[in-house]
């Protein structure tokens, strides 16, 4: 099987380099037009030696999930991450999928799943990675248009009531985001077209989208009205071209609707009942304008970011084409300049949701970003606040300090565990964690505002009781248990327990042979105490909580470039500024103190502001 793996892995990637139609893998749609149009798109579609690879993750064999590391990945901060249509949820490669489905976008219960047509139900073409409550929130409801306030709204897709004319009678439709509206429309166009005889059922939902007569699928009109529409605002772009290519690689077919986009008005638009020709319909790809880049702000979804601040602040974005539009706390979208000011926060955890996005005009059509979501939370200087402190891993043989604070990082994902107790018994994941290197074994310097902040009570030798707090240092009691997999915060005693730093860096808090050890649960992303195998945590101790001072490393450089403006400490690209509690903190508008500016090696210079 390793050479099957390797076999395909080469052929996908050199293919992804050529990005070409092999010479004559069209040619039966040449001239053709009407019912003979889609049938020979439908023999094109699923040639002869189309390979219909198996359904799930394999150890040992090549699966969806192994084929979804060559079709649906992104780069983001210079890592691999799942490219997820459904949701803005970061989920990167190394963290594995557990809280991923795959989801079939023409949803498999119309036509009776594997067994009404296992290559149907194999196919990569309608196959994507899903957020889960994505996943179930969609269900099998057929694609459209929401109307009014929708059931389910993540900031990327829709599930709710359809809008007049956009649901064919379906009490709930799905909508995708604008920016991948083609994208559904091109997988929809593609299964409803190559596998339009297998048995499609009447009572699952599908039929509010097609119509069968004599044992064969078309869609509605309303469906291919809308669907037509999307494919032509939301024209082919790099993503679906290289995804087509890639899909070629390992099932050794193509998309049709992806290489000739016209190919569909051929069969269901303006152009039904006219021959199709190959010459001058090919896809030539038209690349979006490119993701607003945020000035200040920390990355923590796709597309997402949050930045403090604390009186008035310019929150700055950088275009590299095209206008900006901007919303300000849901306000409709005006087009600005780079910048937009943010109201004065006077009230500590006062928020702003600030979205904009990019838009060119390409070849007629206005072609538009994803919309990018940042969260201004005004933060008093004056406030306890860990969020933006500095935190070091704890190494093998370190003794537990019960004077220092710690937070608990899952060792498989770099996710922390949350403060917000669950009334069923664990502490939630709360999200990932930020590295002063990208690396599990450097600094953290950013967690999430949910994050719980740890100190260990001493309770004898060598044993303590947990106390959890919130990144404002106020206590949410101490961790209870009596029986595994049951837990809760109880407001003045806890279960006493060993903690120690293993060989391997991670950490064992073992409350005893029954509750079990604290572990991280991959598949319920959760931190709970187990007697069964889990995964490992880490722990991570703030900086500068020994009272040793300065919670950063001053390499005291006078010849650093670190420009002080009245109030503001202006740094090199990279750098950071942190005040002596190891917060970071923005560097405008400082109150008269001592910081320290952080280059991006690590060199330091601390900075009087009077």
């Amino acid at each position: 099987m390793r050479n099957l793996i390797s076999g395909i892995m080469v052929t996908a990637g050199a293919l992804s380099l050529m990005g070409e139609i092999p010479a004559g893998y069209y040619r039966e749609l040449e001239g053709k037009s009407g019912e003979e149009l889609k049938a020979a798109v439908r023999k094109v579609a699923i040639p002869e030696d189309f390979v219909s690879i198996a359904y799930g993750d394999g150890t040992t064999s090549f699966k969806t999930w192994q084929a979804f590391e060559f079709t649906d990945i992104r780069m983001i901060q210079g890592r691999k991450a799942w490219w997820d249509m459904y949701s803005n949820k970061l989920v990167y490669v190394e963290s594995g999928h557990n809280s991923l489905n795959i989801e079939h976008s023409v949803a498999n219960s119309w036509w009776g799943g594997k067994e009404g047509s296992e290559a149907a139900y194999q196919d990569l073409f309608h196959l994507n990675p899903s957020n889960s409550d994505a996943n179930n929130a969609k269900s099998n409801n057929p694609i459209g248009i929401v109307g009014g306030n929708p059931a389910f709204d993540n900031g990327l897709v829709l599930i709710g009531a359809p809008a007049a004319g956009y649901g064919g009678g379906a009490s709930k439709v799905f909508e995708p985001a604008d920016e991948y509206k083609g994208d559904f429309a091109r997988a929809y166009l593609y299964i409803l077209t190559a596998y339009d005889a297998i048995p499609w059922k009447t009572d699952k939902g599908g039929e509010a989208l097609y119509t069968i007569t004599d044992g064969t699928i078309d869609l509605q009109p309303w469906a291919a009205s809308m669907l037509l529409k999307w494919a032509a605002e939301d024209p082919v772009d790099d993503k679906e071209l290289n995804r087509n290519e890639q899909i070629y690689g390992i099932q050794k077919n193509r998309n049709p609707f992806i290489d000739f986009p016209s190919l569909a008005e051929y069969i269901w638009g303006d152009r039904k009942g006219s021959a199709f020709t190959l010459e001058g319909n090919a896809a030539d790809a038209v690349n979006r304008p490119a993701d607003p880049a945020v000035q200040d702000a920390r990355l923590t979804d796709v597309n997402t970011y949050a930045a403090d601040y604390w009186g008035s602040r310019n929150l700055v974005f950088d275009i590299a084409e095209g206008d900006l539009w901007i919303s300000l706390d849901g306000g409709s979208y005006q087009r600005y300049g780079d910048r937009i000011s943010i109201p004065a926060g006077t009230v500590n955890g006062e928020t702003h949701i600030v979205k904009a996005y990019a838009m060119k005009e390409t070849g007629g059509k206005n072609l538009r970003s994803s919309v990018v979501t940042v969260t201004m939370t005004a933060k008093d200087p004056s406030v306890t606040d860990y969020s933006t402190s500095v935190w070091t891993p704890a190494a093998t043989g370190d003794a537990i300090d019960p004077e220092s604070l710690y937070v608990i990082i899952s060792a498989d994902n770099r996710h922390v565990m949350g403060c917000t107790f669950q009334s069923n018994g664990f502490m939630p994941d709360c999200g990932s964690a930020e590295y002063r290197n990208q690396d599990m074994d450097s600094e953290i310097t950013v967690i999430p505002n949910e994050s719980a902040v740890v100190r260990f009570r001493t309770a004898g030798a060598s044993a303590y009781t947990m106390q959890v707090l919130d990144v404002h240092g106020n206590s949410k009691g101490y961790w209870t248990s009596t029986a595994a997999k049951k837990m809760k915060l109880d407001p003045n005693q806890g279960t006493s327990a060993g903690v120690k730093v293993l060989g391997d860096g991670t950490v064992e808090i073992d409350f005893g042979s029954t509750p079990g050890k604290l572990c991280y649960n991959k598949s319920q992303p959760r931190f709970l105490n187990y007697t069964s195998s889990q995964g490992k945590v880490m722990l991570y101790r703030l900086k500068g909580s020994d009272d040793t001072g300065s919670g950063v490393d001053e390499t005291i450089r006078d010849d650093e470039p670190v420009v002080v403006d009245g109030r503001d400490i202006i740094v090199p690209a990279g750098g950071v500024v942190y005040d002596l509690n190891g917060r970071r903190v923005s560097g405008i508008g400082l109150q008269p103190g001592i910081y320290v500016a952080v280059k991006a090696n690590g060199e330091a210079v601390k900075v009087y502001i009077r």
